[in-house]
């Protein structure tokens, strides 16, 4: 929702980017789920904290 311009990979790649820029996000995520990195699907929960740091799509 964040890029509806771009592709599904290319749209992923970008909301990882600016997750990783956002170091507050980050640390947030890791309190929640230390694995997020490696997972491909979202909890409710972290959709909540990435709409916080990064405002609504």
């Amino acid at each position: 929702m964040y890029f509806p311009d771009k592709s599904p990979v290319e749209a992923v790649r970008s909301l990882r980017r600016w997750i990783e820029n956002c170091p507050s996000l980050v640390a947030a995520l890791d309190n929640i789920s230390p694995s997020h990195r490696k997972k491909q699907d979202l909890t409710i929960r972290q959709v909540h904290l990435i709409m916080e740091y990064l405002g609504d799509p």
